[in-house]
């Protein structure tokens, strides 16, 4: 889940990239719902705490499957810097495709 061996298509590529968005639009969502307040101080807490995990959670799991996708197209992890500052690169990753043959980073999925 986790892991950054390895290769990754394009179809499971914008399948993990849509999981990955639903855990961070689950995480902003308690993250928010921590800074409404209204009479739920009690509840600030668990939420930023909850939400804060979900973040970390989806910055890690689309940083992996950043990085097996940029495999695919045989380039280094390094790259994964640009996808973060320019997140346009992410649509770029979903249509260019792999190499059909092995690469350093092992055969196609």
């Amino acid at each position: 889940m986790f892991s950054v061996q390895g290769r990754l298509n394009r179809k499971s590529f914008i399948i993990r990239m849509l999981i990955a968005l639903v855990i961070y639009a689950l995480g902003s969502m308690f993250v928010a719902l921590a800074h409404l307040g209204g009479g739920w101080e009690l509840l600030l807490i668990p939420f930023m705490f909850i939400g804060s995990g979900l973040l970390l959670v989806f910055l890690l799991y689309s940083c992996s499957a950043i990085i097996r996708r940029l495999h695919d197209i045989d380039f280094c992890a390094w790259w994964t810097i640009l996808v973060y500052i320019f997140p346009i690169c992410i649509l770029i990753l979903c249509f260019w495709p792999g190499q059909p043959f092995a690469n350093r980073y092992g055969l196609p999925r």
